[in-house]
């Protein structure tokens, strides 16, 4: 099932056309991102050189692109949230991840309230009543799941405990790295934990600034996971309001 999937990610796709479309992604930027899917480095963490790219591009175009266009070309990228810059060595040699289609997909946005507008007072308030069970259900989730890592919230901090599941997973993910610290004794390495005396704190801030999609926290996850099926759990094709 793994191999599958690394075969998708590595195929470019309509979709792709798609999101440069909807993105302005120009044609030469657009050639940058197909060249890095072709190669394979999709989800994991590479050092492509951009004249390797270029170089390719003269093959076949019969002439290469300049200096500041190439730099245009993954600018862009970088701005669109396809390519995750790491670390930059020079103008041409960067450390990055660049992210599978699936994950640039927009949040399905929540259906707005007035839904039920044209339907009889009745129908509405039964469904209503369904979505405040869903939005409970989903509370008491969150805080039995934080809970499992020693991490507790009061029912009563919504801004916390009615994140999306996926979310959620995120923060504790983000978390339990962060927490992570390494001690050295007599030549072995031990895990510890510890690092951070506010959890709670820590998770509300994870939560509000989206730490996850930060390049190295990112690069950080997919190095732990991008091996299991886990990692479709912290970024599935589409996230839903409850589970």
């Amino acid at each position: 099932m793994r191999k599958n999937r690394n075969k998708s990610v590595s195929v470019w796709t309509h979709k792709h056309e798609e999101f440069c479309l909807q993105n302005q992604i120009p044609r030469f930027a657009q050639l940058l991102w197909e060249w890095l899917i072709k190669k394979g480095e999709v989800d994991k963490e590479t050092e492509p050189d951009l004249k390797d790219f270029n170089n390719w591009i003269g093959k076949h175009r019969g002439r290469k692109y300049c200096r500041n266009t190439l730099k245009s070309a993954f600018n862009k990228l970088v701005e669109c949230r396809v390519v995750n810059l790491v670390k930059r060595y020079t103008w041409h040699i960067v450390k990055i991840v660049t992210r599978p289609i699936e994950y640039l997909k927009p949040k399905r946005k929540l259906q707005k309230q007035n839904i039920f507008d044209n339907l009889d007072s009745s129908k509405g308030k039964f469904y209503n009543d369904v979505s405040l069970q869903q939005q409970q259900k989903l509370i008491i989730n969150n805080k039995l799941l934080f809970s499992q890592y020693g991490i507790n919230f009061n029912q009563d901090e919504l801004e916390v405990l009615k994140r999306p599941k996926n979310e959620v997973l995120l923060a504790i993910t983000c978390y339990q790295i962060r927490d992570r610290g390494v001690v050295t004794c007599l030549n072995q390495r031990r895990i510890t934990r510890g690092k951070i005396k506010n959890p709670e704190g820590w998770i509300r801030n994870c939560l509000r600034k989206r730490l996850w999609d930060e390049p190295r926290m990112y690069s950080e996850i997919i190095a732990e996971y991008g091996n299991t099926t886990f990692l479709e759990e912290l970024f599935p094709k589409e996230n839903q309001e409850y589970t």
